[in-house]
């Protein structure tokens, strides 16, 4: 049996003491057999050589790219305009336009989406604290203030859960799944966005600030093992004291 440095698998001689490839000192166990590629060895392989062309290139275009967008050739885009450097020029204002597009719906669009994604898996999952997390403060703080030192808010979100879990189980089965999917919102007028402060001061007895506000239709999706609905509802959401907030559902439980 020949003896392989197991280092880098080189072919050395039966005495050898260390690695006339690569140097590395040889232990005085038994030689060892030649390493055999794996498939994983082989993949990876694979990835660096594709890694290695993409690479590659990606460096001949930026060369490129940068070689026409030379100073020299883009003060005499006027008088003697190159090709190729409006080419690049137009591929970087497309690329930046998307940038600040992707930017603006990741930073401005649906800012209340959050609310709902938690909202619907509270409900599907029968998760109290994340659906006591989506309930409005004022009315955390008014159900403690008027059921007295007795009231466990915990409890009572449990109790209507629990109840929604079980009239969603009898209508489409267990494991159930909520999607849903924007169809339009309106922004709500200055006017609206007073009267929902008004309505939680004569529901709640609370003064709140609410800064901004949506109606939101959508198309919502209940699945379930037994059986599935899609409906169309429309919910309001408004930001109220810095939050945002289910103010007003259509989801009939």
């Amino acid at each position: 049996m020949s003896k392989f440095c197991t280092s880098c698998g080189a072919q050395l001689d039966d005495n050898a003491t260390f690695c006339t490839s690569c140097g590395a000192q040889l232990g005085n166990g038994a030689p060892s057999a030649a390493p055999q590629p794996t498939a994983a060895s082989n993949a990876g392989a694979a990835f660096q050589n594709a890694a290695s062309q993409a690479g590659d290139a990606v460096k001949d275009g930026f060369n490129k790219a940068k070689e026409s967008l030379s100073m020299e050739n883009i003060k005499n885009l006027k008088s003697n305009p190159n090709k190729t450097t409006l080419v690049v020029l137009g591929g970087i204002v497309i690329v930046a336009i998307i940038v600040i597009i992707v930017l603006f719906n990741l930073i401005f669009a649906h800012p209340y989406k959050g609310t709902l994604d938690d909202y619907f898996k509270a409900i599907a999952k029968n998760d109290p604290d994340l659906y006591k997390d989506t309930m409005p403060e004022y009315q955390i703080e008014y159900l403690e203030d008027k059921r007295g030192d007795d009231f466990d808010i915990d409890e009572y979100v449990e109790k209507i859960l629990d109840s929604i879990s079980d009239e969603l189980e009898d209508e489409y089965g267990e494991d159930i799944k909520i999607t849903y999917d924007i169809k339009e919102e309106k922004a709500l007028t200055d006017k609206k966005l007073d009267d929902i402060k008004d309505d939680i001061k004569d529901t709640y007895d609370a003064k709140v600030k609410v800064t901004k506000g949506y109606k939101v239709k959508m198309k919502l999706k209940i699945k379930g093992d037994d059986d599935d609905d899609t409906d169309t509802v429309t919910f309001t959401m408004a930001k109220v004291d810095g939050k945002w907030v289910v103010v007003d559902g259509g989801l009939g439980f």
